[in-house]
């Protein structure tokens, strides 16, 4: 960020409350494109929290109004259409990506307001003249639901679960947590969005089922298969796409609105940033009515300028106009949903449930397209807006409860390093349970050779180039000798919230070697510079090898099924 206060402007607090100073109550926060949701459990129940408009959500916007001073949701929303270059939405999409990955670029242009490069390298925002990180935007909205939270529960609260999207890279998980506790937030735990869905749709209910949880919200789609058993959530497969959301829809309504002013005025739209977000603003006005009316007027008073007099659009969008539009886009999420089955041998017939998560699940055609997909109408169980951030209360309100529920996930995808020719050694691959231990094994390239840079990637394109950067992991303090002759083991931790570690240890003396990963910040020359003198599933040396879960079988049906998981729950517990 630029020098100056504009920190304090933003009102962050200098840093959590110490942990001594904790509160009771612990909330959970959806942490959405679009939308937030606060919810938190009193008396054994779990409610959403309103806001102070009365709303169950808060508008994911930060802006700055013609006084300087920070806005965060419906204020921001109301002048969205009025300062769009001053006015952050959307930022989900960009969190915790470098500014020079091809997702980045690609965005830029979507966006009204200016997405530049921060001083780590990642994205950012210029809002009010100066630089923002997009943690600290993320963190402005994160204060706002905690101050509502404050507010309705009359206490404080500075304890929170926060979900992220299944497809969610480690980077950016970590981002959420820096966000976090910029809003003076101890996160007690990062959960998947469809896992905590699927925690409020179950809770209590004493279900044994295969559930596929299909979350198309407003800038991502996750698909999450999950074996339920009790108190144990097992999600056995996810796969997802994180641009793919309701602001993908609106963009095609938008498009077409484009095509109906060309042939309304014989010429191309040349509005300005203003025009274009009153574009957006009835792109999406007009989506939600066509979810409940047949036809939708739109009526752009003003729009642009053609030989110095206004323009307006005049515009009737029909339902099934619409839905021609954006049945391509339904259809990507079928495929997803499709290679979430596959990964594990299952077929839509082999769920019991559909759960239809985010506002974009509520469209008449992705209701009708899932019942086709999978033979069975989607479950109404669960409500769209409100289901993540229930789920996140429910295992926020149960953490240090011995009969609290039990979530296990899977890494959505695989991480690797990145070898000199650019392409990829696996380390842990998609759908690996979490949490899980593995080891790297290297041998120095040249004598004297004191220190290894590894480049830690994440993604399924087989090449470096093609896949997320994660950091470095710079390893010190090595002894010298010949080439090949010093051999270091590298062990590589993702946690539960699939966030990674990084230790090693030089193997003929056994000493721990110095070691950092460097998670923020662009990819340099730092690739593996030297040998990996084993792969990474063959044993190092005799009794150093970590243990590997094994990928768990799709489980039998039945009562065998049901003794499975239950010996399994009680394994895990131990």
């Amino acid at each position: 960020m630029e020098a100056g206060t504009f920190a304090l402007e933003l009102g962050l607090p200098r840093a959590p409350a110490p942990a001594a100073q904790r509160s009771r109550a612990v909330i959970g926060i959806d942490l959405g494109t679009t939308n937030s949701c606060a919810a938190v459990v009193k008396d054994g129940r779990p409610y959403v929290i309103p806001s102070r408009e009365g709303h169950a959500t808060v508008p994911s916007i930060v802006a700055v109004n013609a006084r300087r001073q920070v806005v965060v949701g419906h204020l921001a929303r109301a002048q969205l259409l009025s300062a769009p270059h001053d006015t952050i939405h959307g930022a989900k999409r960009l969190l915790g990506r470098p500014f020079e990955s091809k997702a980045v670029q690609d965005l830029r242009a979507s966006f009204a307001y200016e997405v530049v490069e921060g001083e780590d390298g990642l994205a950012a925002v210029r809002l009010g003249g100066q630089t923002v990180s997009l943690e600290e935007i993320a963190a402005v909205i994160l204060l706002q639901v905690r101050g509502v939270a404050q507010d309705h529960l009359g206490e404080e609260v500075n304890r929170a679960v926060i979900t992220v999207p299944a497809y969610y890279t480690e980077r950016q998980r970590a981002a959420v947590r820096r966000a976090g506790a910029l809003a003076g937030l101890h996160v007690e735990r990062i959960v998947n969005e469809p896992t905590a869905a699927a925690l409020a749709f179950a809770h209590g209910r004493k279900l044994r089922q295969r559930v596929l949880v299909y979350d198309l919200g407003g800038g991502t789609f996750d698909a999450s298969v999950l074996e339920l058993q009790d108190e144990l959530y097992e999600v056995v497969s996810t796969a997802g796409d994180t641009f793919l959301g309701g602001l993908d829809f609106d963009r095609r309504i938008v498009e077409r609105l484009l095509e109906l002013y060309r042939a309304q005025t014989g010429a191309a739209f040349d509005g300005d940033r203003v025009a274009l977000s009153r574009l957006y603003d009835a792109a999406e006005r007009a989506k939600c009515a066509l979810s409940e009316r047949q036809d939708f007027p739109v009526h752009l008073p003003f729009l642009a300028l053609r030989g110095g007099a206004p323009v307006t659009l005049d515009a009737k969008l029909a339902r099934a106009e619409i839905a021609a539009l954006v049945e391509p886009l339904v259809d990507r999420t079928l495929a997803v949903c499709q290679g979430a089955l596959a990964a594990k041998g299952l077929g839509p017939g082999d769920v019991d449930e559909v759960l239809l998560v985010g506002g974009q699940s509520r469209m008449p055609l992705v209701h009708d397209k899932v019942r086709a997909f999978f033979g069975r109408a989607p479950s109404r169980a669960v409500h769209p807006d409100e289901a993540v951030a229930v789920g996140a209360a429910l295992l926020a309100d149960s953490l240090g409860r011995p009969d609290g529920p039990v979530l296990i996930d899977v890494l959505a995808l695989p991480i690797g390093i990145a070898l000199p020719d650019g392409r990829v050694r696996p380390v842990f691959e998609r759908n690996t349970p979490l949490p899980v231990k593995k080891q790297y094994g290297l041998s120095t390239t040249a004598d004297g050779q004191t220190a290894f840079e590894l480049a830690v990637v994440q993604g399924e394109a087989g090449r470096a180039d093609g896949c997320e950067y994660l950091g470095t992991v710079r390893l010190d303090g090595l002894p010298r000798a010949p080439k090949g002759v010093v051999k270091i083991a590298v062990v590589l931790e993702l946690g539960a919230e699939c966030l990674l570690t990084v230790s090693a240890r030089e193997l003929s003396t056994n000493r721990a070697v110095t070691t950092s990963f460097a998670a923020r910040g662009r990819p340099s020359q730092a690739v593996a510079q030297g040998e990996a003198h084993a792969p990474a599933d063959r044993m190092l040396t005799a009794g150093f090898r970590l243990p590997e879960r094994p990928r768990p079988a799709p489980p039998p049906r039945g009562l065998a099924g049901w003794w499975r998981r239950l010996l399994g729950r009680g394994e895990r517990r131990a």
